[in-house]
C-alpha cells in the first residue's frame, strides 16, 4: 500500500481489540493510517479507491510477546551464540518481515543472542528503511553462573548467547550497559528449563537479590523486564519484585497462582503451550528424546497452571519461542488456536491476548502502544480459523 493510496472500506466489519462483538461501518485509510472509521467515513472519501468486502473483518495488530527474531532456524542448544554477529543481523531483519507479513505489527523481543541485534535492526524499522513491525529490542538473556544459557566451559573459551551475572552490583551494571546500548526489554533467566540436561526447568538459579537489583535498576530507565521462569520460586521472586512479562510458569504451586493472581492487574504470562505442541507434533522428535525431556509431564503442568491463571483472570499474551526448525517466525498466529484448544479461551478472549493485552504490554515499559505512529494494513490468512466470524472470512489488521 503506497503512502499516497486513499482506500475507502466500505461496510466492513471492524473489531476493537476489547469488545466481544463487532460492529459493521466504513473505514477511511489515507497516506498508510486509518483517517475515519465511521458512518462519515464515505462523506470525506473524496477520490478514495472503494473496496466492498462485506465478508471481512478489520482487527489490531497482532502483538507477540515472546519473541526471538534473532534466533536462525535450527534445532541446535548453541545454534543461536554460533551464528556471527553480522549473520545475526540478517536473521533478525528477515524474521521481522515475515511477522509483518503474517500481521504481526508489534513485537516484544525476549532474549537476542547479540546485543545490538535487535536494536539495529529496530532502528532501521523505525526509520522506514526495512519492512518490519515494531519491535521492542531486548537484552541477551541475563543469566547466573551455570544458569539456562550459559554454555560456557571450563576448559575452553565460549562466546555464550548470554550475559553472565553473578550478585545485584554486577546485574545492575549489566542492566545499565543494555540501556545504554539502547534496549527496551531485560530478559531475565531465573529458572532452569528441561530441554538442557542442567540446570532443569524446577531449578531457580537466580537469587532473590539479583532479580530486585535488575528490576529497580530497569525500573529507574524505564525499561520492561520479562522473565524465563518455569518453576514456582521463580515466578514468585519475579512477580515480587516487579517483573511485567512472565513466560511459561510451568511449575506453579498454589502460593504462586495466587501471587499472580494478586499482581493480574500489572502482570503478563506468555503461556508458551504451542511449544508443546510443536514438540510433541511438528518436531518429529525421537520419543526417547521426549521422554528425557519429560515434555509430555511439563505439558500437562502446563495447561493445568495456564486454564486455571485464566480462571482467575490473569492476563496472558502470545509467543511461544518461535524462531527454532519447527516453529519458524511467522507461524507465531497458532498460539490463537492453541489458547482456545488447550487453555479453554473462546476465540475472542484468544485474539484479545493477541492484541489488545498485547498492547498493553508493549506499553508497559513507558512505551508508546503499538503502532501510534505507522499503522500498516495486511491480509492475513493465519489466524482465520481462530477469529469469532466465518472461517471463510479474510481478516485485515491495522497496528492500533
Amino acid at each position: 500500500m503506497s503512502d499516497d493510496d486513499r482506500f475507502l472500506f466500505r461496510g466492513l466489519w471492524v473489531w476493537n481489540g476489547r469488545d466481544d462483538g463487532r460492529i459493521r461501518t466504513d473505514v477511511l485509510v489515507s497516506a498508510g493510517r486509518i483517517e475515519v472509521v465511521g458512518p462519515s467515513a464515505a462523506g470525506v472519501a473524496r477520490d478514495a479507491r472503494v473496496i466492498e468486502e462485506p465478508d471481512a473483518t478489520l482487527i489490531p495488530g497482532l502483538v507477540d510477546g515472546h519473541a526471538h527474531l534473532s534466533f536462525p532456524e535450527s534445532s541446535s542448544p548453541t545454534a543461536v551464540e554460533d551464528t556471527p554477529p553480522e549473520e545475526t543481523v540478517f536473521v533478525t531483519m528477515h524474521n521481522a518481515r515475515r511477522m509483518i507479513d503474517a500481521g504481526f505489527t508489534s513485537v516484544i523481543g525476549a532474549g537476542s543472542p547479540k546485543l545490538r541485534s535487535e536494536i539495529v535492526v529496530r532502528n532501521e524499522i523505525d526509520a522506514g528503511r526495512v519492512p518490519g513491525p515494531r519491535l521492542l529490542a531486548s537484552t541477551p538473556t541475563l543469566t547466573a553462573t551455570g544458569g539456562l544459557n550459559d554454555t560456557g566451559q571450563l576448559h575452553q573459551q565460549r562466546d555464550v548467547s548470554a550475559i553472565i551475572v553473578d550478585g545485584p552490583i554486577a546485574m545492575r551494571r549489566a542492566v545499565r550497559l543494555c540501556y545504554r546500548e539502547g534496549v527496551n526489554v531485560v530478559k531475565l533467566n531465573i529458572s532452569g528449563d528441561d530441554f538442557f540436561p542442567r540446570p532443569r526447568g524446577r531449578v531457580t538459579t537466580m537469587a532473590d537479590d539479583e532479580v530486585a537489583a535488575a528490576c529497580e535498576a530497569a525500573g529507574e530507565l524505564g525499561l520492561i523486564v520479562a522473565a524465563h521462569a518455569r518453576s514456582a520460586e521463580s515466578v514468585k521472586r519475579g512477580v515480587r519484585h516487579g517483573v511485567t512479562i512472565i513466560h511459561h510458569a510451568d511449575f506453579c504451586d498454589e502460593e504462586a497462582l495466587d501471587v499472580l493472581e494478586a499482581a493480574k492487574d500489572r502482570v503478563f504470562v506468555t503461556p508458551t503451550t504451542s511449544f508443546y505442541h510443536g514438540l510433541l507434533h511438528l518436531s518429529h522428535w525421537p520419543e526417547e528424546l521426549l521422554e528425557q525431556m519429560m515434555v509430555r509431564e511439563a505439558f500437562e503442568a502446563n495447561v493445568a497452571t495456564h486454564k486455571e491463571l485464566h480462571r482467575r483472570g490473569v492476563r496472558m499474551l502470545l509467543g511461544s519461542d518461535y524462531g527454532i526448525s519447527f516453529m519458524p517466525c511467522g507461524t507465531n498466529a497458532a498460539d490463537v488456536g492453541h489458547l482456545v484448544r488447550y487453555l479453554g479461551f473462546t476465540p475472542q478472549e484468544a485474539l484479545r491476548a493477541a492484541t489488545y493485552h498485547g498492547g498493553l504490554a508493549a506499553g508497559a515499559g513507558g512505551h508508546n502502544p503499538p503502532g501510534g505512529g505507522r499503522p500498516t494494513f495486511l491480509w492475513s490468512r493465519a489466524i482465520r480459523p481462530a477469529i469469532p466470524t466465518s472461517s471463510r472470512t479474510p481478516t485485515i489488521c491495522w497496528s492500533s
